[in-house]
């Protein structure tokens, strides 16, 4: 990013919390140009394009960024995004490493084997930071938290993601 003063990121933040995004779509760009070799500038402008509806134009971008770069989470991400937005699904894109994609279901089955073994509740946003770390989510946090509330699999005690915890709820033996 902007190489040559590390303050430059201000005006990235000013621009996206006025909600100029054709002005963080610009900037992008231009540092984009000047610095071709920046890959974090490379994903800051399909950000910006994302940001600022231009779908088409953050898959073209990507797709190029991809085919050099298969295995590059935040490239694969924004694709995603991109095509979702344009009411596609992920089989609509010619992927050279294909992105591992959890929903919902899937991923309170993961849940579920994550905290077998565990005896302490773990908050939701643990859960979906874990989950977020090995794939793209198709869900958000408030999503995953009543989709843990409704599955009889689990206790989850709490109204807010970052309040409700989440543990196994455990076979009782029948002993006194």
């Amino acid at each position: 990013m902007m190489e040559d003063d590390f303050e430059d990121w201000e005006q990235l933040y000013e621009l996206e919390e006025r909600k100029d995004y054709p002005g963080l779509v610009a900037l992008c760009e231009q540092d984009a140009k000047r610095c071709p070799s920046d890959l974090h500038a490379w994903e800051r402008l399909g950000q910006a394009y994302l940001l600022n509806g231009q779908y088409q134009k953050a898959l073209e971008v990507m797709g190029r960024l991809h085919r050099s770069h298969p295995d590059i989470d935040a490239f694969q991400h924004i694709i995603l995004d991109a095509l979702f937005a344009l009411g596609k699904t992920e089989r609509d894109f010619p992927w050279r490493a294909k992105p591992e994609i959890f929903r919902i279901g899937e991923a309170a089955d993961l849940c579920f084997e994550h905290l077998r073994p565990k005896r302490k509740p773990r908050l939701v946003t643990d859960l979906y930071s874990w989950l977020h770390i090995r794939a793209y989510l198709m869900f958000n946090k408030d999503e995953l938290m009543e989709q843990l509330k409704e599955d009889p699999r689990f206790i989850a005690e709490g109204e807010a993601p970052w309040r409700c915890g989440v543990s196994v709820r455990r076979k009782s033996t029948g002993k006194s």
